[in-house]
């Protein structure tokens, strides 16, 4: 019986022989973290790469880490994230201008055009290395209601092949093709439905033109007949579809005029997109 055990511990020793501990291999050492985190931000698993590399970063302190962290919640739209690690990098870094450069475009895209603009009039000055920053500069002026500079100032940091479009582009904020509100209320008042039309509503016009003269002609039909209770009925219609046909004309314009808002800024969006001013320079994947 004995001989018979030590065959079969011998048989499965030999089958299933134990590792040696230098083939061991720790998924938590610090090395393996970061090699992992490399892998992740290569393979664009920003949101795992990034907690992967702040793992990395309560054991040991690398710029480079840093910095990727902040390109990794930037890829993937946290920007107030993106702007507090780009924060972080320290002035003698290799990265601070990087770091600088992303922290403002976080801040643009963010839509905090305000302090986009406040922080990078109080900090930046001309260095080749703050990519396009300029010309976001003035990008912003697009997406908000402050008045815009002059238009030589406005071009100046744009070539030649992007300045047909940027003109453009400032000569639609600068004369927005918008319906006034007041026209479109005096006119409603004067012909209901005219102030609809005018904003473009047509079929919605034609049809509180209608409503209202129909209204008009069976009220001065039942007062001529005698009939003053029905009179007085379609007189209430008349007063009902009159001040809600002006009030929907003042409606429609602001709609219209939010309609031009709205696509002239997604037409910006799409052209800044277009230009890859938002495209990183830096390739740590080779």
């Amino acid at each position: 019986m004995i001989p018979t055990i030590c065959l079969v511990f011998l048989f499965f020793s030999q089958a299933f022989p134990q590792k040696d501990s230098s083939d061991y291999f720790d998924i938590n050492s610090t090395s393996n973290i970061k090699k992992f985190a490399d892998y992740l931000f290569c393979a664009d698993d920003y949101l795992r790469a990034a907690l992967e590399y702040e793992k990395y970063l309560s054991s040991y302190y690398n710029d480079t880490v840093e910095f990727k962290i902040g390109l990794s919640y930037s890829r993937i739209g946290n920007y107030s994230k993106a702007i507090e690690w780009f924060n972080k990098i320290k002035n003698n870094s290799g990265f601070s201008n990087d770091a600088r450069n992303e922290y403002f475009k976080s801040l643009f895209q963010s839509g905090d055009y305000y302090n986009f603009r406040k922080y990078y009039s109080e900090n930046i000055v001309n260095n080749d290395k703050i990519r396009n920053l300029d010309k976001l500069f003035y990008f912003s002026y697009f997406f908000t209601d402050d008045e815009l500079p002059p238009r030589n100032d406005f071009l100046n940091p744009f070539n030649l092949k992007e300045e047909n479009k940027i003109n453009e582009f400032y000569q639609r904020k600068t004369n927005p093709p918008y319906k006034s509100v007041a026209a479109a209320v005096i006119m409603s008042s004067l012909i209901p439905g005219s102030g609809k039309i005018y904003t473009g509503q047509i079929g919605d016009g034609i049809i509180a033109a209608i409503a209202t003269g129909l209204c008009g002609y069976l009220a001065y039909d039942n007062f001529k007949a005698k009939h003053n209770f029905r009179g007085w009925v379609f007189s209430g219609l008349i007063a009902f579809f009159y001040a809600g046909n002006i009030y929907g004309s003042a409606a429609s314009a602001q709609i219209y005029n939010a309609g031009i808002q709205f696509n002239f800024q997604n037409d910006v969006k799409l052209y800044l997109n277009q230009q890859n001013y938002f495209t990183p320079e830096y390739d740590f994947c080779k």
